[in-house]
Formats: C-alpha cells, structure tokens, sequence
C-alpha cells in the first residue's frame, strides 16, 4: 500500500506535459535540500526520491553543485523580475526603492524553500561559490542602482556599496525571521512589521 502511494506520488511529479525531468529534480531537491540540509541530501537520494535513476539525473545536472546552483539561479531569476516589476511602476525614486524592496521580502515569504536554500546554505567553497557570487551580482546591481537614484533625487552622498549591502541584509533579515519564527512567537502584525522595517532602512532618502 505504501509502495502503491508512492507510484502515484511519483507520477504526479512527472505527469504535467510542460514539466520537464530537470524541473522535477530541482523541485524535487530544493524541497529536500530546505528540509533535510544539503550536506544530509545526495543526489541518490533525490533519485529516489522522484522515482528515476541516478544516470538520468547526472544527464540534467553534472553534480549536486551544478544541481544547487541551478536552484540558485531561479531564486535570482525570480528577484529580478519582482525587481524589475517594481522600478517600471510610477513614484519617487524612494517610492520605488520601497516598493521593490516590499516585493522582494513578500517573494522570499511567498517562496521559503527557495529562499533557504540559497541565502541559508553553506555554499562549497571554490567555483560553486564563486558562480553563486556572480549570479547574485545581477539582482546586487539593481539595489546599487536604486540606492544612487536616491541619493541623487535627495542631493546627498552616501556610500553605494554599503548602503545597498545595509539595505540587502535588512531585507533577508526581516525575510528569515518571518519564514523561520515559531508559532510561539509570531508577530501580531508582520505586514507593519515589514512597512516600518523598510520604511527605517530607506529613512536617510525621504
């Protein structure tokens, strides 16, 4: 009976014609690697898992780093179009600023697994880490980006690189507390909690 449920779970996986085998293994390993550590997680066992063999794994990714940072890639991929969404509507350049940040801590919420996996893993040391760096440059430029617009809409200097790191690590801050608190300490009022947070981040634009 168990085995039976299983069969069925697998082809649900598999079942959708626009779901490819790549996407249901990263699915698959992004659930696992958030749940059980990637370190606890080997490609093995994500085969398992999903009901295939380890052969057609490696024929979609070349290990289980290739397999984390493709994971990596859409999380990115994902911030940059909630980035890009948000600097094309109308508002002061602070308006929008706040704006894409609000966006950007509503999709690491919306989005926890993805979310763990890429800003709360150890990533290997060496070119894995490396490609993770140069992914993230890209949503990084996008914050430098709104940070100069502020400062120069408001005609003040402000370091760039340390205000957008400032600004970046508030935002994954609030994002991880609100994704990992326990229901014993919940917030009475997290989408406050969240204005005010940004809105204090941002205070030296307005």
């Amino acid at each position: 009976m168990v085995l039976a449920s299983k069969t069925r779970r697998r082809t649900r996986r598999t079942q959708s014609p626009r779901t490819t085998l790549r996407d249901v293994i990263r699915n698959t390993a992004r659930e696992l690697f958030a749940r059980e550590g990637y370190e606890s997680v080997s490609m093995r066992r994500i085969a398992a898992e999903i009901g295939c063999s380890p052969m057609a794994m490696y024929r979609h990714f070349a290990s289980k780093e290739d397999l984390l940072i493709s994971i990596c890639e859409e999380t990115f991929n994902g911030m940059l179009r909630v980035l890009d969404m948000g600097r094309e509507q109308p508002g002061t350049p602070v308006e929008k600023l706040r704006k894409c940040m609000r966006l950007i801590v509503d999709f690491h919420i919306s989005h926890p697994n993805h979310f763990k996996v890429t800003f709360l893993t150890a990533m290997p040391q060496g070119q894995t880490a490396e490609r993770k760096a140069a992914i993230a440059q890209r949503a990084m430029d996008r914050l430098r980006t709104g940070v100069r617009e502020c400062a120069e809409a408001k005609g003040i200097e402000v370091d760039i690189e340390l205000t957008a790191q400032m600004l970046r690590t508030g935002m994954h801050g609030l994002a991880s507390i609100l994704i990992n608190a326990p229901k014993s300490c919940q917030y009475i009022d997290p989408e406050r909690l969240k204005q005010e947070v940004i809105v204090t981040l941002s205070k030296q634009f307005e």
